[in-house]
Parts: structure tokens; C-alpha cells; sequence
């Protein structure tokens, strides 16, 4: 055994020798490291493309280093191991812990670093001929060969993206399923009832042109059949506006952008709209409140809910009949109430409408027809701005519609 062992003076001068080169090469000091290079030197590092195959390519990677990492590496030697190859070559193992300062200043441990090299009597004196170092795989811990535990976290990682593109998958799943529902609902409305205004403004035009001859002298007939058309126009619009409303409803596309408005400002615009409307069945659209409210909300969405709440009241109410609008502040929230007199409804037809998402239509007191989407579109957008939405009604003598919106 003894034959395969240096000699104390010599091993001596081996450990000597390498630590020479490792000082250097620590220190980033470059002549002293060449110094102790063998001038066929040899390298693998633990850089993806760090080998060198010859002296010239192994320096290259050495100047590489140092301009990237220029400060001293600190280390601490845990184990070291000398085996004799023969008189003039020995075989070094090293353990290892290092700090290296990274180009972003920060210091990186790399705890059990392993190199082995092999040193040669050259020239009288011992230098370093070939240099290899490893580290251990990320993630893997004592005992393992493989990363078991770093697999089971990828793998555990891994189960959670599925499970969270399963979500998303289901998400748009049920989208679709909603956008379909959403066509064929629009299909159906559009079949039925933008058909009968056209129909209708078809049969008074027709009736017109048989009859033009024989009444071109009588201007009154004309002005019935105008009148009659304007009507049908009307009511066409209002169906129209009220299935855009409807439809925009139903995308993801609603933005809510709230702002400062004046409350009487917004509820006199709708009654302006819908002024025909009501005129066309003699009902009256009254203000109560003399409260003055300014407050925070979307102007354009708060529009569309007060102008469809009114609308519906116009239809179920009797000729001659009024509405009231009143509102007012309370704690952090504006109360608007909008009542008719109308023909009303029963609670089960109440709690059905303000439970389904299906249009539920029914004849007006003079027989209009719409979408049935009024209240629909209202609880949509009454949710959009964070509000809250009531009906309280009684068969025959009339419906009240109130909205809690936030001041802010």
C-alpha cells in the first residue's frame, strides 16, 4: 500500500502547489494563477459551455470569469483527498463551501462545491494540469440520487396550473354556453318582435297605395295613416334601443366611468325622451323630490336603468294616468323610487322576474308589445354600479321600482 502514497515531502509540496493556484485564482490574481498552470492545462467548469480543451481555451474562460466576477470568491475547504497516479502526477478531490460576489453585488452561497484535479511535475515543480468542477443538482437533498422532493414540487406546481387552466377552461365554457343563449334569445326576440312593426308599417303602407286614388282628396285619412305609421316607428325605436341595451348587457365590454352628476339633470333628460311616449297615452311624469343630489356615479348607465324603469311604467299604465319619480340621499346611498298606478302584479310574478334571466313579456294597457328585457337590462346594470334593485307591486293598483345606488 505504501507504494501507492507520496512521501510526506512531496505531498506536502502538492498540497502546497494547488493552493498556490486556488489562492489565486480566488484572489483574481492572473499571473500568479498562470504561474501554476501546466502548459497542456484542461478544464471543465460548471458553466454550460465551460470546456477547455487546451491551454489557450481554458484561459479564455478563466478571462471570462474574472470580468464577470472580478471580486474575491471567499471558501472554505471541508474535505480534501490526494491519490497518487505515479511519481510525477497526483489526483486531487476537493469539498468545498464558496460565496461568490454576482455581477449584481449580490453574494451567492454555493455550498458543496466538488473539484478534482490533477496535478503534474513539470519543469520542477508541481502545477495544476486538469481542473473539473461540479455541483450539486438544484433541489436535490441528502440522500437522494435524484431531486425526488424537487420533482414532487414541480409536479405539485405543475397539478395547480392544470387545475387552474381546468377553471379557466370551465369559465369560458360556461361564457359560451351563455353567449349562445344569448343569440338565440336575440334571435328569437328579432324574429318576433322587430318583425310585427315592420309588418305593421308594411300593411298601413299597403292599405295607402290601394286606397290612393279614391282618398288623395282627403287629407284627414293621411293624417290618421301618418299618425298611425309614427306610432309603429315609435314603438319600433324603442324596441331597437331596448335590444341594444340588452345585448350590450351581456358582453364583458361594459365599462363603468363615474363622475360627478346632478340627479334631477339625469331623470329630466329621460322624462325628455320618452316625452312622445307618454303624450301618445295622456300619462304624466312627475317630479316629487325638491332635494338638490349631486353625486358619484356613471351618468350613462344610471340613464338607461331610470329611462327603461319609466318606460315600463308608461306601458302598464291606464290613459290618463300618472308616474312619480322621487329620490332622495340617505346614509351612503341615493333612493330612487319610480311608481305608477298601472295594472301591477301579483308576488309570484314579482319574485319571477327579479329571479329570471329570460325576457318576460307581456301586453302593455293599450296592447304595446316589447321585449320583455326592461327589468333584465335594469338588473344588470343596477349591478354593474354597485346598486341594489326592489319591486314592490300589487295586482291592479299599480308597481313601485327602487333603486339603492352608492354615493361614491
Amino acid at each position: 500500500m505504501a507504494e501507492n502514497r507520496f512521501s510526506t515531502i512531496k505531498y506536502q509540496e502538492i498540497i502546497s502547489a494547488y493552493f498556490e493556484y486556488f489562492y489565486s485564482y480566488t484572489n483574481r490574481n492572473w499571473q500568479a494563477m498562470v504561474g501554476r498552470i501546466a502548459k497542456d492545462f484542461t478544464m471543465f467548469g460548471t458553466g454550460i459551455d465551460e470546456i477547455g480543451l487546451s491551454k489557450e481555451e481554458t484561459l479564455q474562460l478563466f478571462t471570462r470569469e474574472f470580468e464577470q466576477s472580478p471580486t474575491p470568491i471567499q471558501f472554505e475547504i471541508k474535505e480534501l483527498k490526494v491519490f497518487k497516479i505515479n511519481e510525477d502526477l497526483a489526483y486531487l478531490m476537493i469539498l468545498m463551501d464558496m460565496k461568490i460576489s454576482m455581477p449584481d453585488n449580490e453574494l451567492r452561497e454555493c455550498p458543496n462545491n466538488r473539484t478534482t484535479a490533477i496535478m503534474a511535475y513539470e519543469e520542477g515543480e508541481w502545477k495544476l494540469l486538469h481542473g473539473h468542477w461540479s455541483q450539486p443538482a438544484e433541489g436535490q437533498e441528502v440522500g437522494e440520487s435524484v431531486p425526488y422532493k424537487l420533482l414532487k414540487v414541480k409536479n405539485k406546481e405543475l397539478e395547480e396550473k392544470v387545475r387552474e387552466r381546468t377553471k379557466e377552461i370551465e369559465k369560458q365554457n360556461i361564457e359560451l354556453h351563455k353567449l349562445n343563449r344569448t343569440k338565440t334569445e336575440l334571435f328569437s326576440i328579432i324574429s318576433h318582435d322587430l318583425r310585427s312593426p315592420f309588418n305593421a308599417f308594411m300593411g298601413l303602407t299597403d292599405i295607402m297605395l290601394l286606397n290612393f286614388n279614391e282618398n288623395i282628396k282627403e287629407p284627414e285619412y293621411f293624417r290618421k295613416q301618418i299618425e298611425l305609421i309614427n306610432e309603429r316607428a315609435t314603438n319600433l325605436f324603442n324596441v331597437a334601443d331596448t335590444l341594444l341595451n340588452w345585448a350590450w348587457t351581456q358582453t364583458e365590454e361594459i365599462v363603468v366611468e363615474k363622475k360627478t352628476i346632478n340627479l334631477e339633470t339625469i331623470v329630466n333628460k329621460q322624462i325628455n325622451i320618452l316625452k312622445d311616449l307618454a303624450q301618445s297615452k295622456e300619462v304624466e311624469v312627475k317630479i316629487l323630490s325638491k332635494e338638490e343630489i349631486n353625486f358619484n356615479t356613471d351618468p350613462e348607465i344610471l340613464g338607461i336603468i331610470i329611462r327603461n324603469l319609466i318606460s315600463n311604467s308608461i306601458k302598464y299604465s291606464h290613459k290618463g294616468k300618472s308616474i312619480t319619480i322621487d329620490y332622495f340621499a340617505k346614509d351612503t346611498s341615493v333612493i330612487i323610487e319610480i311608481s305608477d298606478s298601472g295594472i301591477g302584479m301579483d308576488n309570484d310574478r314579482v319574485k319571477e322576474i327579479l329571479a329570471s334571466n329570460l325576457n318576460i313579456s307581456t301586453l302593455g294597457t293599450q296592447e304595446e308589445k316589447g321585449t320583455g328585457l326592461g327589468l333584465n337590462i335594469c338588473k344588470s346594470l343596477i349591478d354593474k354600479i354597485g346598486g341594489r334593485f326592489f319591486i314592490s307591486s300589487e295586482k291592479n293598483k299599480g308597481t313601485s321600482a327602487t333603486i339603492y345606488i352608492p354615493k361614491k
